[in-house]
């Protein structure tokens, strides 16, 4: 029999009313770690958005470009929030007192909305920040039309995950007890959504559909920067282009750490039963990852971001191939 239980609500019952929340557990020190990175990933985020504004005025880069990868770092930003809300803390049994004590309402099941909310719209920012680039490659005297008019529909992003997370509006949110490892950790669970189902299997289609598009376009961008290369003679091409290209393509290929993470979880989860538990706990670290890792790559890599270069990024088409 499998160590872990499958949770229930545990409302009224006197051992978790009564629960002592302790600092000192496992749980609550690993709420902690992210004091570690993040902090220091917020501040490279705000430098990036500092930057993107100066160039947005001064139109030395492509602001389109730019413009949606520096959205992306902050929405990743909010999902390690609604994450943190709604892994982090309960697993540390700080609310397993008061959950106790409470029946299942429509006020807990908001973390669940926004957090799955967010997890769909970081997912299409990859394949927007390639098809942008690619549009780039491909159109390199009208790129800067053709992405201003798919950016219109940039609505769409935030708009795209109602259609997933709807079926959780009815519905109740409630506490569930994890019997293993450490008592008093708690998961928030929804019940009463529309027909009975669940963002597992919605997550898991999402994923696997849009991690698909972006591979796509970028193994056709990627076979397009290789034919460009070959095409343009060594003493044609611009060093700084050439350091930006490189930049972007480790950008976007790092964006797509968070369909690894959201697949891993969702199809091992499914799979080895047992190891949920160990899988929900190592989740927010690998949703880390990805929430760090992007901006951090963009901001040592992309010569935009080095005090020492003066040139202009997008001075030539050259080196718009690299932007």
């Amino acid at each position: 029999m499998s160590n872990y239980s499958i949770p229930s609500g545990f409302h009224g019952v006197p051992k978790f009313i009564d629960y002592q929340f302790s600092f000192f557990t496992v749980p609550v020190l690993l709420a902690f770690v992210p004091i570690l990175y993040i902090p220091a990933t917020v501040v490279v985020v705000f430098h990036i958005l500092s930057k993107f504004l100066t160039e947005y005025y001064e139109r030395n880069v492509n602001v389109q470009l730019f413009g949606v990868i520096t959205l992306s770092h902050f929405m990743s930003l909010l999902f390690f929030i609604a994450d943190f809300f709604y892994i982090r803390l309960p697993v540390t049994g700080i609310f397993t007192s008061w959950c106790a004590s409470v029946e299942p309402n429509g006020y807990l099941i908001i973390f669940l909305i926004i957090t799955f909310y967010l997890n769909y719209v970081t997912m299409l920012f990859p394949c927007l920040v390639a098809l942008l680039r690619l549009n780039l490659i491909i159109f390199p005297s009208d790129f800067q039309k053709i992405n201003i008019k798919i950016l219109r529909w940039l609505p769409l992003i935030f708009l795209y995950p109602i259609l997933f997370t709807v079926i959780m509006f009815p519905g109740d949110g409630y506490c569930s007890h994890i019997a293993y490892p450490i008592f008093g950790s708690i998961l928030l669970r929804a019940t009463g959504t529309i027909f009975g189902w669940t963002n597992n299997f919605l997550v898991m289609f999402n994923t696997f559909f849009w991690f698909s598009i972006c591979f796509g376009f970028n193994s056709v961008l990627i076979v397009k920067l290789i034919k460009f290369k070959l095409s343009v003679p060594p003493s044609m091409r611009s060093q700084a282009s050439h350091r930006a290209e490189i930049s972007l393509t480790l950008t976007t290929a790092s964006m797509s750490l968070s369909y690894l993470t959201n697949g891993l979880i969702t199809v091992v989860g499914r799979i080895f039963y047992d190891l949920t538990l160990f899988l929900i706990v190592l989740r927010p670290f690998m949703n880390d990852v990805d929430t760090c890792v992007v901006p951090w790559v963009f901001y040592l890599t992309h010569p935009i971001f080095q005090k020492k270069s003066v040139n202009r990024v997008m001075a030539s088409a050259v080196e718009r191939m690299g932007s």
